[in-house]
């Protein structure tokens, strides 16, 4: 597969080379696709966020809340979880 760069991509490769870091395009190419696929992970995990918390909001509009310790207990280890499996 063959790549064309942009006019702007370009002197970003480039200038990274210089730096040095980076012993070619391919590497330089190489880290940026590892930051796209972390970028798309974060942007899972909001997602999932958003969506827990849109739960939350539903249960406490009918009632279904929890006292402050315990939804922090229950918070911390659900984060712990994701940490762990991301991993």
């Amino acid at each position: 597969m063959t790549i064309t760069l942009t006019t702007k991509q370009e002197p970003l490769v480039v200038d990274r080379l210089a730096r040095g870091g980076y012993i070619s395009p391919e590497h330089v190419a190489a880290e940026a696709f590892k930051l796209l696929e972390a970028k798309e992970k974060r942007e899972c995990a909001l997602s999932e966020l958003r969506e827990d918390i849109e739960v939350g909001w539903r249960d406490a509009e009918q009632g279904r809340l929890m006292n402050g310790p315990s939804a922090m207990a229950a918070l911390i280890a659900k984060v712990n979880a994701r940490v762990s499996s991301a991993e």
